[in-house]
C-alpha cells in the first residue's frame, strides 16, 4: 500500500505542488480583487450621479472656460474622487 502511494505520489507530485500554489495564491489575491470590484461599481455609480447633477445645473460653459475639460471628463474624475479613499 505505501509503495503504491509513492509512486502514485511521485508521477503527480509537480502537478499537486502546482495546484496547491494557485490555490493558495487564489486565496490570498481574491478580496483584493472584490475590492476592485466594488470600487468600480462605486466609481461608476459615482459617476453618473455627477453627470446628471452637472447636467441639471448646466455649468458646461463656466467648466469649458476655467478647466477645458468636458461635463463627462469631470463625472468620471468627480466619481474617482467620491469611491478612492
Amino acid at each position: 500500500m505505501t509503495n503504491k502511494f509513492y509512486e502514485w505520489w511521485k508521477n503527480h507530485r509537480r502537478v499537486i505542488t502546482f495546484g496547491g500554489f494557485l490555490t493558495l495564491l487564489g486565496l490570498f489575491v481574491y478580496p483584493v480583487i472584490k475590492e476592485a470590484k466594488y470600487k468600480n461599481t462605486c466609481i461608476k455609480l459615482s459617476e453618473k450621479g455627477a453627470l446628471n447633477k452637472f447636467n441639471i445645473d448646466n455649468i458646461e460653459k463656466t467648466l469649458l472656460k476655467e478647466t477645458g475639460l468636458t461635463i463627462e471628463e469631470l463625472a468620471k474624475i468627480e466619481g474617482f474622487k467620491n469611491c478612492v479613499k
